[in-house]
C-alpha cells in the first residue's frame, strides 16, 4: 500500500489582513526608487573622485621616490652636480636616464608624454601641448609616468641645478586638459638631492600657490606660479583638497 502524506496549511482571516499592510504601493515603489536615485547620485561621484585623488597621491609618491633615488645614485656615481655636463637638456636626462627604468625615448621629438593642453591649476594654458613640443627632452618611464627636463641652471647650482617635470600618463587624448598639481608636477635638483617644488616653502606660501583662483601674490615673490607646490601639498597633507574641493 502506497503511503500519501498530506499537509494542511491553516490561516486566519487576519494573516491576509496582515500582508496586505506589507505591502508596497505603487506610488511607494517609486518613491523609494527615486530616493535610491537621488542617493546613488550624490554618492557614487563622490566616491569616483576619491579613488582618483587616492590613484594620484599614491602615483606621485612613486614618482617622486623613484626620481629622488635616481638622483641620488646619479650623483653617488658622478659627484655633484655642480661638476656634471649641464649645458643642454640632453646632456642631463642622459646623466639621469642609467638610473631609471626608460621605455621610450623621444628627447626632441613628438610623444613619451600625456597628450592635451598643459595648464596651471587656475586653467591658464601656459604650456601648450608637451606631446608635440620637440624643445623639451622627454622620456617615458616604467610605472606610468614621463619625464621632461625643463630647465638648466643659470648660476652655477647655487640655487638649483635645474627642473624637471614628473608627468603621470593617461590616454584621454587631444582634448584633455593635463593640471599642474593633478597631472605633472615640477621638481628641483639640488646639491643636495631632488624635491618637489615649495619644498622649503611654509604652510602659507604653499597653499597659496596651490590655489585654484590665484596664480600669484603681490606680497610675496615666492608664490608665482600656480599648481607648482602641489607635490609639496600631497607630501606633507597626503591628500588634493585643494583639487578635490
Amino acid at each position: 500500500m502506497t503511503k500519501v502524506c498530506v499537509v494542511v496549511c491553516s490561516y486566519a482571516p487576519q494573516m491576509i489582513k496582515n500582508k496586505k499592510k506589507c505591502a508596497f504601493t505603487m506610488a511607494e515603489a517609486l518613491i523609494t526608487l527615486l530616493i535610491i536615485g537621488i542617493v546613488a547620485a550624490l554618492t557614487i561621484p563622490n566616491l569616483a573622485r576619491k579613488w582618483e585623488e587616492r590613484a594620484i597621491v599614491s602615483k606621485y609618491k612613486k614618482m617622486y621616490a623613484t626620481l629622488a633615488n635616481a638622483y641620488n645614485r646619479a650623483v653617488a656615481d658622478n659627484g655633484s652636480p655642480e661638476y656634471w655636463d649641464l649645458s643642454n637638456q640632453a646632456s642631463l636626462m642622459k646623466i639621469l636616464e642609467p638610473y631609471l627604468n626608460v621605455t621610450e625615448r623621444c628627447y626632441y621629438k613628438k610623444g613619451c608624454v600625456a597628450e592635451g593642453d598643459y595648464r596651471a591649476l587656475s586653467g591658464e594654458n601656459r604650456w601648450g601641448n608637451l606631446f608635440d613640443n620637440q624643445s623639451m627632452v622627454k622620456v617615458r618611464l616604467n610605472g606610468g609616468f614621463s619625464i621632461a627636463v625643463y630647465s638648466l641652471p643659470s648660476n652655477g647650482c647655487k640655487q638649483s641645478c635645474g627642473t624637471i617635470y614628473g608627468i603621470i600618463t593617461n590616454s584621454k587624448g587631444r582634448n584633455y586638459i593635463n593640471y599642474m598639481g593633478k597631472d605633472h608636477f615640477p621638481f628641483i635638483l639640488t646639491k643636495k638631492g631632488l624635491y618637489p617644488y615649495g619644498y622649503n616653502f611654509n604652510d602659507s606660501q604653499i597653499k597659496k600657490s596651490c590655489a585654484k583662483g590665484n596664480s600669484k601674490d603681490p606680497d610675496d615673490p615666492n608664490v608665482n606660479t600656480n599648481g607648482s607646490t602641489c607635490g609639496t601639498w600631497i607630501l606633507r597633507y597626503d591628500n588634493m583638497d585643494y583639487f578635490y574641493e
